[in-house]
């Protein structure tokens, strides 16, 4: 079992040699996170959902516009991982993403597959779902540094994190934490520029660090289940 400290500590390590790299991610991240909160509350979101059959009355141009919204936020993601396992494998940046931007079809089919098989555990009672996040923790992650498919990365992820969920769990809890806890205040203050400029600057800070602790992570549990498999 791994334990939460190394894995942060890294994280904060890391972040302060590669920060500049980060932080450009980072920013994209936190200006397309507000840009939607800021579209969806001038749609009317909040009071839409509080209706019957309320998706009939999401507009036409807003459901198009949550799509792409969805996919930039994914392709993101991807190039968040990308970058993180540049990191772990000593790799330069750049080059590293270069090279795996060919991964980014299955990448997409895997987050897809993941989301759908989590939600439908969700839709069971909440503790599937749970199981399936854990299990399915580094799917995304295999698919870009073993060059795997969508099936096999699903497959090697449910098997290399078995015996580490509970502490993958627990990561995931103290991120949440954290995140609640930095962002709290903001969640309490008016939808100014001040407001969303704290935001981002906690962003900035936090989310590096919490990216590439995950990675630690993926190193640790890949490279455990490598040794215990020459035993």
């Amino acid at each position: 079992m791994f334990t939460l400290l190394p894995a942060f500590r890294y994280g904060w390590q890391q972040m302060q040699k590669h920060f500049w790299i980060f932080i450009a991610f980072t920013l994209a991240l936190s200006g397309i996170d507000i840009w939607g909160n800021i579209k969806m509350k001038a749609a009317g979101i909040d009071e839409l959902i509080m209706m019957e059959n309320w998706w009939t009355m999401i507009p036409d141009d807003l459901v198009t516009w949550m799509g792409i919204f969805a996919v930039v936020i994914v392709c993101i993601n991807f190039v968040v991982v990308t970058l993180v396992l540049a990191n772990i494998r000593d790799k330069s940046p750049w080059q590293y993403l270069l090279e795996k931007s060919t991964r980014i079809p299955t990448y997409l089919g895997a987050f897809l597959l993941k989301l759908c098989i989590v939600s439908i555990g969700t839709l069971l009672f909440i503790i599937p779902g749970v199981i399936a996040f854990l299990g399915l923790y580094f799917m995304e992650y295999l698919v870009i540094d073993k060059n795997m498919s969508i099936i096999d990365a699903l497959k090697e992820s449910w098997r290399i994190t078995s015996g580490f969920r509970l502490g993958i769990f627990f990561f995931e809890v103290n991120v949440f934490i954290f995140s609640y806890l930095l962002s709290f205040p903001q969640s309490l203050w008016p939808d100014t520029i001040t407001t969303y400029g704290i935001l981002v600057l906690i962003n900035t800070m936090w989310l590096p660090i919490s990216w590439l602790a995950a990675g630690y992570i993926y190193r640790f549990v890949s490279e455990q289940r490598i040794a215990n498999s020459k035993q």
